[in-house]
């Protein structure tokens, strides 16, 4: 299991900004539990689908399909024993997060925590589930590169995966068998650094006749690659870093971990052709 929750910014941002927006707040069970007066908060709760943040203003926020909006934690799921990465709420008061907290050593609240990671280009907020965590400065966390992505005990086999977001290419990676991802429908897979080249090649050669935003780029910075969108208002055109993966122990990048949808492609052959290390053929 994980030590922390992991959630994007850009999906986390929306829902705090609408609740300290509203001038009204919904009672909850996790406000009941927590014991405390009405405020701006944050939702955590925990069910079959998996782990959420929601707003809790007043007018609520539905999305088209009339269900609330909410921001997913995604993690592994153990396809056997269905167990997840994402550590779950000791209680029902452990999964309200006020916005608004009068720290005396000067701390950021959690509002103003979240635009700062959107300002600075920080990419992930992870959140540990004790609220005791709090007073060590340790419950809210942001980071440009996501932690956790691993399962500690997972076993990981070559395979060739591919994903429609690097334009349907096959790449040499290691995965984790008996694990998914996104939903439970993806696989959780490392690359090795030729496959992450490889892969940066092949999408800069997709660029001159791709629309703006429909693949990414990957880009060396040192040891890390930051993964770029071309951002295009019709005006302009930039391209803005939307992730950052550093390399594992092994020296492996789990590229579009819980946000793109690898699958396994099983052709031996197609196996064989995604590993230029392989001349057997």
């Amino acid at each position: 299991m994980s030590d922390r929750l992991w959630f994007r910014v850009d999906d986390v941002l929306p829902l705090a900004e609408h609740a300290a927006a509203t001038r009204a707040h919904l009672k909850t069970r996790q406000q009941y539990r927590a014991g405390v007066p009405d405020q701006a908060a944050l939702i955590w709760s925990h069910d079959i689908d998996g782990d959420w943040l929601s707003s809790n203003g007043v007018p609520r926020w539905y999305d088209a399909d009339g269900t609330d909006h909410r921001a997913l934690a995604e993690t592994w799921t153990h396809t056997a024993t269905g167990a997840t990465g994402n550590p779950a709420p000791a209680g029902d008061g452990y999964g309200f997060l006020p916005l608004h907290t009068d720290h005396v050593d000067g701390r950021r609240d959690l509002l103003d925590l979240l635009r700062y990671a959107r300002r600075h280009g920080v990419h992930w907020f992870g959140l540990h589930p004790d609220p005791a965590s709090d007073d060590t400065n340790d419950r809210y966390r942001v980071s440009r590169h996501r932690g956790d992505i691993t399962p500690p005990l997972s076993t990981w086999t070559p395979a060739a995966v591919t994903c429609d977001v690097v334009g349907g290419g096959a790449y040499r990676a290691m995965v984790a068998t008996g694990y998914t991802t996104l939903s439970r429908s993806g696989v959780l897979c490392r690359f090795p650094r030729f496959a992450v080249q490889r892969m940066a090649a092949h999408l800069d050669a997709l660029y001159p006749g791709d629309m703006p935003g429909e693949h990414p780029r990957l880009r060396f910075d040192g040891d890390a690659v930051a993964v770029e969108w071309e951002d295009d208002d019709g005006l302009d055109s930039r391209w803005v870093e939307d992730d950052r993966v550093t390399p594992d122990a092994n020296r492996c990048y789990a590229i579009g971990a819980y946000q793109w949808p690898w699958t396994l492609v099983a052709s031996e052959a197609t196996f064989r052709a995604a590993d230029p290390k392989d001349r057997s053929q």
